[in-house]
Parts: structure tokens; C-alpha cells; sequence
């Protein structure tokens, strides 16, 4: 309710004043990040548990300790910024990989601190909030090289904007989202316009899914992938038709999810009067697995592009053409994605014991590196079908391809690294019977 409320009375104060749009989001981001420093409930969950062993006789709240790590990441990525300008070569031209590089390291040292004390209070209380804020440092760092470029500290401050989001930055950061803003009053009113529009499609998506949801698993008992995943011994003793249909299930309720939630987020920024592009653009009309990843999560996409795909495209193989796409795309789709999901479950290093935990990582490189492959088999072999080939060849097949690989691969996304990879192959040879 009060991240309800701030997007509310955010949206009030910049439809009073839209000349001071960019104040307002800013201060309204702060107070969002004071109160809800994290995207998930593990991380706050971890804060909570460091507030109750601090290794020191005072005892501190957990409020206490988030405001007090919130203030000192603040004063981080400030100096981060400062020290880009004027810094050496490798900081000033690669921001990015230097941030990325000093928090794995940094998340190497803390994984092997003994919980208990001070010190491991103290690092995984800044880890916590570096880990939520992880992608918004990296756009302000990148966001420096901008034609018009904001100062060093309004971009410091805009770490998390008060409509939440995933920890991939919905919008991006300041100067895509100044693209897109909205200068006058009749592009306003057609930003609003779209935005209402929008904010119709969420409900009416929610509805379906809701109503879809309770359909498939209350009525007709289909069960859900996630505990058949992990319950094997239930999966085997269920008919292969309702497998298949837990399988297709999934697939069907996820399109549903993503797409009201990411048009709800992006609904909020139209409102504030920044028109960016929705999150999810019809994904079943895909016919490529690459068209799919593009149409799915547009902003988790351009998250892994930006920082991972064009650096490597831009740099490596220039000579040969397949293999620079195929290269690219692995480190996009493959360690890009690894090392985001990585980021996103850190917290499950802080319990003093990382190599208990490295096995948990296996189902996701998995998970990554099979949908690389998709991704460079459907770039590089990929058949283009056009309307001279049939319905069957051009409208049907080619969705029907991409609807199957997308529910097979969903049998290893590990994001919460449950169950282990073989639990996944025992569910995925159940469903033919082996």
C-alpha cells in the first residue's frame, strides 16, 4: 500500500506540475528506494536476519540497517560516477565492466565471511541494496556518455523509480527515458491517452489470467510444471495428458503474467508522460525463436544487447560474419543472462558456505546455454516464410516450433534455482514416457 500510494501521489504531482516531471520522479525514486530498497523477498528477508546478528551488542532495526545501506550504495555509485570522469581508460570506456568486475569480487569476498560479525553485517547490507540497483548503476554509468548527459548526482539518485519494476530496468535509464518524454501539451494528452489504454489492457489480461489460472488448475486439476518439476514421484503417477497439459498450462499463464505486469509498469511511466515502448508485444504471433525473445520482455532483451551483446559484436570476429552473430548472442543470451540471474539470487551466498551453493548454478548455465543455441540456430539458419507458402508453412508451423521450444525450455529455468537439473530430464522423459 505505500508503493501504491507514492506511485499515486507521484502521478498527481507530475500531471500538476509536468515542468518539473524530472524533479519529481527523482524525489519520488529516493523515497521509493529508502522503503523498498529490493526487488525480492529474499533479499529482504536476508536484511532481516543480518538486523537480528549484527556481531555487535547493539541491536538494530531492520528499517535502520536498510536506510543505513541505502545511504552508503548512494554515496557509492555517486563516487562511481565521479571516479568514471576521472578515472583511466579502461573505467572511463568500460563503466560497465568494471562495475561487474568489482561486484563479483566483491561478491567473492563477502560469500566467504563468517556470518555472525560486524563486517558480514556491514557487506551484505550494501551487497543486498548493490544487487537490487545493479542494472540502474550501469545505465547512469553508460547514461555519462550521452550527448546530453545529466549531472553526476541526479543520475546517482535515480536508482529505483517509484513504479518498481523488475530488477531489469523498466525504461532504462534517464536518457532513453528523455527519448521519449512528452515536451508539449498535445503529445502529453497522447502519451496519457496510450497509457489509459494500456492500464485497459492490464486488467482485462489479468482478468484472463486469473480466470484462466482457476479454469485449468482448480477445475480441471491440471497441475502446475513447478511441482511436478520437483515431485517426481507425483509426476509418474499422473496421466501423460495431464503432463502435457501442466506443460502447455504454464506456457499460456506466463504470457499472460509478463505481459500485465510489464504493461502495468509501463502504463505508470506513460502516465508520468514518458511514451517508452511496451515490455511485451504480442509474443504468440512470433515465428522465430529470436522474433519470440525480442517480443517476450523487451526490457530484459535490451538489458542483455546493451551491455552485452553489442560489446561483443563490435569487438570480436569481425571477419567472419556467423561467428560473430553466434559469439554475440552467447554472451547476450549465455553469460549475460547467467551472470543476471546470478546477481539476482546472490543473497543465497551469504549463509558463510559458496561452494554448497555452486551446484544450485548448474540447471541455470544449462538453462542459458540452450537457449543460446535457439537463439543462433534461429539467427543464422533460421528460414524467413513469407504468405507465398502456404498457411500451414508461413502461419502455423513456424508459431507451433516456437510455442514447443519455449514450453521445453521452461522445464530448465532455474531463476529461484529449485530442484536440481536431473529432476528436470526425469520430468522431461516422463512426458514421453520413459
Amino acid at each position: 500500500m505505500p508503493a501504491l500510494a507514492l506511485v499515486c501521489l507521484t502521478l498527481f504531482a507530475a500531471a500538476a506540475f509536468p515542468h518539473r516531471r524530472l524533479t519529481i520522479l527523482l524525489i519520488s525514486s529516493l523515497v521509493f528506494l529508502l522503503l523498498r530498497p529490493f526487488r525480492t523477498q529474499e533479499f529482504t528477508q536476508l536484511l532481516s536476519e543480518l538486523s537480528a546478528n549484527t556481531g555487535i551488542a547493539l541491536t538494530l532495526p531492520p528499517m535502520a540497517l536498510q536506510i543505513a545501506g541505502v545511504l552508503a550504495f548512494l554515496l557509492f555509485a555517486r563516487a562511481a560516477m565521479a571516479g568514471q570522469r576521472r578515472g583511466g581508460a579502461l573505467w572511463s570506456k568500460r563503466p560497465v565492466l568494471v562495475h561487474l568486475s568489482t561486484f563479483l569480487a566483491s561478491l567473492g569476498i563477502a560469500a566467504n565471511l563468517e556470518p555472525g560479525q560486524f563486517v558480514h553485517t556491514a557487506v551484505w547490507t550494501f551487497l543486498a541494496v548493490w544487487a537490487s540497483c545493479f542494472w540502474f548503476l550501469a545505465y547512469a554509468a553508460v547514461d555519462q556518455k550521452a550527448k546530453m548527459a545529466l549531472p553526476d548526482t541526479i543520475r546517482a539518485l535515480y536508482m529505483r523509480p517509484s513504479w518498481g519494476g523488475d530488477v531489469a530496468p523498466i525504461g532504462k535509464g534517464l536518457s532513453f527515458l528523455s527519448r521519449f518524454e512528452a515536451h508539449d501539451a498535445e503529445a502529453l494528452a497522447v502519451t496519457r491517452l496510450k497509457a489509459l489504454k494500456l492500464a485497459v489492457w492490464t486488467a482485462i489480461l489479468s482478468w484472463a489470467y486469473q480466470a484462466l489460472a482457476a479454469v485449468l488448475h482448480g477445475t480441471l486439476g491440471v497441475p502446475k510444471l513447478g511441482a511436478m518439476i520437483l515431485s517426481s514421484d507425483h509426476a509418474a503417477s499422473l496421466p501423460l495428458t495431464l503432463r502435457w497439459a501442466g506443460l502447455f498450462a504454464n506456457y499460456a499463464l506466463d504470457l499472460l503474467i509478463i505481459a500485465a505486469w510489464g504493461h502495468a509498469v509501463v502504463a505508470i511511466v506513460r502516465m508520468m508522460g514518458y511514451a517508452i515502448p511496451r515490455n511485451t508485444v504480442n509474443p504468440m504471433a512470433s515465428r522465430s525463436i529470436a522474433e519470440f525473445w525480442n517480443r517476450y520482455y523487451y526490457y530484459f532483451k535490451e538489458l542483455l544487447v546493451d551491455f552485452f551483446f553489442y560489446p561483443a559484436f563490435l569487438r570480436f570476429f569481425k571477419n567472419s560474419p556467423r561467428l560473430r552473430i553466434a559469439f554475440a548472442t552467447f554472451c547476450a543470451a549465455g553469460i549475460g543472462n547467467f551472470i543476471y540471474h546470478l546477481i539476482f539470487v546472490s543473497h543465497v551466498f551469504a549463509n558463510g558456505s559458496p561452494t554448497l551453493e555452486l551446484d544450485r548454478l548448474v540447471t541455470l548455465a544449462f538453462y542459458v546455454c540452450m537457449l543460446s543455441a535457439g537463439l543462433i540456430v534461429s539467427q543464422l539458419w533460421g528460414r524467413k516464410t513469407s504468405p507465398a507458402d502456404g498457411v500451414w508453412c508461413h502461419d502455423v508451423l513456424p508459431r507451433v516450433q516456437v510455442i514447443l521450444f519455449f514450453c521445453f525450455l521452461k522445464i530448465f529455468d532455474s531463476v529461484w534455482l529449485e530442484g536440481d537439473l536431473s529432476d528436470r530430464f526425469t520430468f522431461l522423459l516422463g512426458l514421453f514416457g520413459a
